[in-house]
Formats: structure tokens, sequence, C-alpha cells
């Protein structure tokens, strides 16, 4: 714990697809809190949740002045501030073990929100916000969260060891 975050950036759904099966099959250490399954599970809670309607809405004027601001910061540093998770979007998955079945929740999450273009006219943070920079906005927070698991090193040389074994020469 206590290491740096990882500074990650998306630019698709197949980008994050493809850190996720690298955090699942070549291991990872958690920086913070949550482990794997639990940021799949929070990231799959929040773009489904976005893409159905949260339930809420910020008020009008946070939505006309600081909604507009904070999405244009978002997109412009591709970072994403740390703020707390609403209680709606934490995970309920424990601590210690990945699980499977979340993770593959989060991929079909991810290809859903990659073809997604439905209406985001109940998105709660700002108006008139159009797919493709919601879908954006989706692959900067997955950036955060992933940020704080890295690689595990050890597994990584380990598997790069055994296939140079393994190849001739």
């Amino acid at each position: 714990m206590g290491q740096k975050k990882r500074r990650l950036d998306f630019r698709s759904g197949e980008d994050v697809l493809a850190e996720i099966e690298r955090l699942r099959t070549g291991g990872y250490v958690a920086t913070k809190n949550w482990n794997l399954s639990q940021i799949c599970e929070h990231l799959t809670k929040t773009m489904e949740g976005e893409m159905t309607g949260l339930g809420f809405r910020f008020p009008w004027l946070f939505r006309k002045t600081a909604g507009p601001l904070l999405t244009l910061w978002v997109l412009r540093t591709r970072s994403m501030p740390s703020v707390p998770t609403l209680p709606s979007l934490q995970p309920a998955a424990a601590e210690g073990m990945d699980d499977s079945k979340i993770i593959d929740d989060c991929v079909e999450t991810v290809r859903k929100a990659e073809a997604f273009s439905g209406n985001l006219d109940d998105y709660p943070f700002v108006d008139g916000l159009t797919a493709d920079r919601w879908r954006q906005i989706m692959w900067v927070h997955a950036a955060h969260h992933l940020g704080f698991l890295m690689p595990d090193q050890r597994k990584a040389l380990s598997a790069k060891a055994l296939s140079d074994s393994m190849s001739p020469g």
C-alpha cells in the first residue's frame, strides 16, 4: 500500500478491456482499498446506471455551471478528481479473491458502453452530454480506478522467463 498511482489514458473500451485482462491474468498489487472485482463492480454500476438513469440529478444550477466546467476539465486533462463514491455505486463484493463473474459482467458492460448511442437526458451531472463525450468520461473514470492496481512485476517477469526458456534458440 502507499505506492504511487499509475497514470493511464484509455481512449476506447478496448483499451479498458485490455487492462482489465492484463490485471486479471497477470496479477496486481492494490495500492488502495479496492481489488479488481470491486473496481469492476463499481465501473459496472456507474456505466449501467448512467446508461439507464441513476435515479437522481444534480440541481439545475450545478448542471449549468460547475457540471460543464468539471466535464471539460476531465476531458482535457484525462484525469478524474478523487471524490467520495456515492453509496449506491460502492461495490458490495468482499475484499480478497477476485470474482470472475463480477469481472465478466464489467467486460460485458464496457462492450455495451462502447456501442451505446442512447439518450443521456437523465445524466446527473451535466445537461446535453453526447454519447461520445460520455464514453470518454467513462474511459477516464476506468483509468482513474484501475490506476490504483499495480501489475505484479514478479509474475510478469516469471512468465517472460518461462516464455524465453521455451523459445528456440
